[in-house]
């Protein structure tokens, strides 16, 4: 008989990468780099291409290497996301394109993990209560303020990241009157307003089990509608799990979804059928963290 420390183990063990597994997804992430810029691309290059970098990228490749064992390139990286960064704006863009909400988040995101001083970064705040109009708008920027501390985002009289929530909900009303939101909805309304340090009870209305009742037979959870799951909204959905410290009902089927997105390159695609990308080896080590 199996003792109960080893049964207590087993879920830990169960979707655990092994180390060649590891290995081979930090080789197709060194892929993605390009030494000239010090950043990475959401996509290998072709033969003979050079990276095209990306903050989201940067981000995604910070996070995937601190979890798959691999060596980040902290000074060339820091320099890149950086270089995205306009001093007089508060805002990022992404290298060529105008500054976003999106890209301004991702920015914080990437810089907050590679240690940039949060005092070099404040302006990015002011710039997303300025910008932040979608619900989209306010869900990523909630990120970056979590990221870049609630409490410490508070650097301007004017600027108090949780009344963003009002102005997030009501956007998300606008937009689906009737109310029927997916587990998708639901859990990026839950992680938002818990990444801004909001109280939220997930068993009103049914939220939590509306989202625990829509995982689908592939493990994972997919957009409104959809028959099969998608890494991002499985992230999404895992994300307000987590804030929650609430578990999926099948939790092995969690990670064999996230088995299923994996490539013989050793990178992941974004849902069981995509080749590889910096998106998808991102979803799937954040829900590979989680699941620990």
């Amino acid at each position: 008989m199996r003792s109960l420390f080893a049964l207590l183990l087993l879920p830990a063990f169960a979707f655990a990468q092994t180390a060649d597994e590891k290995k081979a997804t930090v080789k197709f992430i060194g892929r993605c780099f390009n030494p000239d810029t010090g950043g990475f691309a959401v996509d290998p290059p072709a033969f003979e291409q050079k990276p095209k970098p990306s903050l989201r990228a940067a981000n995604g490749a910070v996070n995937a290497l601190k979890f798959f064992g691999g060596e980040v390139p902290e000074k060339a990286l820091s320099k890149f996301v950086m270089s995205c960064y306009d001093e007089k704006t508060g805002a990022f863009a992404e290298p060529g394109e105008k500054p976003t909400v999106a890209s301004t988040s991702v920015g914080v995101l990437a810089a907050t993990a590679l240690g940039v001083p949060r005092k070099s970064l404040k302006k990015a705040i002011a710039y997303l209560d300025k910008n932040a109009t979608t619900f989209e708008d306010f869900r990523i920027a909630a990120a970056a303020v979590e990221a870049f501390g609630v409490e410490s985002s508070r650097i301007d009289p004017g600027i108090d990241p949780s009344r963003w929530v009002l102005d997030a909900l009501k956007d998300a009303i606008a937009a689906d009157p009737n109310g029927k939101r997916s587990a998708r909805d639901l859990a990026s309304l839950i992680a938002m307003q818990l990444r801004l340090g909001q109280k939220v009870d997930a068993s009103e209305n049914g939220m939590l089990t509306t989202i625990l009742d829509s995982q689908l037979k592939d493990g994972g959870w997919g957009k409104k509608g959809a028959k099969t799951s998608d890494a991002e909204t499985t992230y999404r959905v895992m994300r307000a799990l987590m804030l929650l410290k609430e578990k999926p009902k099948d939790v092995d089927g969690v990670a064999k979804f996230v088995a299923s997105c994996r490539r013989k390159d050793g990178g992941y695609g974004v849902d069981a059928d995509a080749p590889s990308s910096m998106s998808g080896v991102y979803y799937a080590a954040k829900v590979s963290e989680w699941l620990k």
